[in-house]
């Protein structure tokens, strides 16, 4: 299992967090599966499933192109 986690600090969504889990599963499955925290909360918002890498790579590569727009950053980049 691999993360990316994602932070923003500007205006009203300063403070949350994206969090992308992805992996496989033991049936040889590829997984993607993102949630949105902030603080002490959590949600999940998509769990996906691929047969391929390509799949997931191309679905992870377009979510955080569409983060990266809205003004997230990698976490690691702030600490």
């Amino acid at each position: 299992m691999a993360e990316i986690l994602l932070t923003n600090s500007t205006g009203s969504r300063r403070g949350n967090f994206i969090q992308y889990e992805y992996g496989e599963d033991l049936f040889g499955y590829l997984y993607l599966d993102i949630a949105r925290r902030k603080k002490h909360r959590a949600r999940k918002l998509k769990s996906m499933l691929f047969q391929n890498a390509r799949d997931l790579i191309v679905t992870l590569d377009l979510e955080l192109y569409r983060k990266e727009n809205l003004n997230y950053i990698h976490a690691n980049e702030i600490y």
